[in-house]
């Protein structure tokens, strides 16, 4: 007989709608469950792989690109490696994807790699909506394709919409995809068992929106190429205070080009990392998990948005650290790049 094959959930979602969070949440809900993570960033340095609390379960992170462009080569070897390298069967995955993906061809890899096929089952595509900023983002492409090819729907953050703008939201949802099961939520407090155990995806839905899906050679997908990233890095411990009122200080002034921010920081006597994490003008910050006893208590600050000041970026982070260098080099830390 023919072993089980594991199932597959697929996290979408635009940027700092909270599909991290989502995952995190899931994740401590099965415990019990030897779950197999594969994280994409956009842009060439990862930061999702710290942010998520995956204790003993395996995860691999793909940061050469948004998954939707490297998928048919990247994550095909990133799953393969993830089973080969397990301690144990792993008993399902959960992917998740850039906020610029179009998960067209991330569905693409599954159904039309015959030898990926033996081995797992796509599940269902959770899309997360985040309710505070989902309009402003509807009329993007990548956006609509998200929601349009969801088996379920997270509206997330629900609490900062009152319940007129929560059905207009849910209107415009359903006119993109009226088949899909919607959950609101806060935080992405989703029970585990609403979205993982329940097959939902429907093959016949999406060839409904993309007829060619199957055709390993049909991929049409283009990126704003406005859209950009760099990632800060450092050694030095951060001063809390400071880094705090720069922070504030950006996301009031630059909220609306700064499509995105999240970041693990060494803050200067401080045993725990510091996570920060920002959308457009929305700023949250908190403590995480302690630091490894030998783990490099390394600083690293990703933004994404567009025609980002690199330089003034670079200035404003290096204006934090607690310790001021009294003559500053060119930073070999800081990278930029643009989605090909």
């Amino acid at each position: 007989m023919a072993p089980a094959k594991i199932p597959v959930t697929i996290v979408t979602g635009f940027l700092g709608a909270g599909k991290t969070t989502l995952v995190n949440h899931l994740l401590a809900q099965r415990s019990g469950t030897y779950i197999g993570i594969i994280v994409n960033e956009f842009g060439e340095v990862g930061i999702d792989g710290q942010l998520i609390v995956a204790d003993d379960q395996p995860l691999i992170e793909i940061t050469n690109g948004c998954v939707c462009c490297t998928v048919r080569k990247d994550l095909t070897e990133a799953v393969n490696e993830l089973l080969q390298r397990a301690e144990r069967p792993v008993e399902r995955l959960i992917i998740e994807t850039s906020g610029l993906a179009d998960p067209a061809p991330v569905l693409q890899s599954f159904l039309a790699d015959a030898a990926l096929l033996q081995r797992v089952e796509l599940e269902s595509v959770v899309t997360v909506a985040d309710a505070h900023h989902i309009l402003l983002h509807v009329d993007d492409d990548i956006v609509r394709e998200q929601i349009a090819f969801a088996d379920v729907v997270v509206l997330n953050k629900v609490e900062t919409a009152s319940p007129q703008e929560l059905e207009r939201l849910e209107r415009e949802l359903r006119r993109l995809n009226p088949v899909a099961y919607l959950i609101r939520t806060e935080r992405a407090q989703v029970p585990a068992a609403e979205l993982l155990g329940a097959k939902r995806f429907s093959l016949p839905h999406v060839l409904s929106i993309e007829p060619d899906l199957l055709d390993g050679e049909a991929h049409d997908h283009e990126h704003d190429t406005s859209i950009s990233s760099c990632c800060m890095e450092t050694d030095g411990a951060i001063d809390p205070e400071r880094f705090s009122r720069w922070m504030n200080r950006l996301v009031q002034s630059e909220g609306a080009q700064l499509m995105r921010t999240k970041g693990v920081l060494h803050f200067n006597g401080e045993a725990r990392q510091f996570h920060c994490h920002s959308v457009h003008m929305l700023l949250d910050a908190r403590p995480g998990r302690r630091w490894g006893p030998d783990e490099p208590r390394r600083s690293k600050l990703v933004f994404i948005g567009r025609e980002l000041a690199v330089d003034a970026l670079r200035e404003g982070f290096l204006g934090c650290l607690a310790i001021q260098p009294k003559w500053m080099p060119a930073p070999a830390f800081e990278s930029e790049t643009e989605h090909p």
